[in-house]
């Protein structure tokens, strides 16, 4: 008698629903970002907002923006 494997997950699966969690966030904090517009607008303003915001606090929106691809970029790659 041969014992078979049950199939494992994918080594990918927990990065997939890392990053669906991580969506979800995103799209409560963008439906909740004011009243006008749609989605998109809202996430423009929210953008713009955050220049605003490392502006009056003495940091670099475009330094922190290269740190956050790099952090995506990893986040798409990691196994688990």
């Amino acid at each position: 008698m041969t014992k078979t494997k049950a199939p494992t997950p994918s080594a990918t699966e927990p990065a997939i629903a890392e990053n669906s969690r991580r969506v979800e966030r995103v799209a409560r904090a963008i439906r909740s970002y004011g009243d006008d517009g749609d989605d998109e607008t809202k996430l423009i303003d929210l953008l713009a907002d955050a220049r605003h915001w490392c502006d009056q606090n003495g940091l670099s929106f475009a330094k922190l923006d290269r740190l956050a691809y790099m952090h995506y970029v990893a986040e798409l790659a990691e196994p688990s």
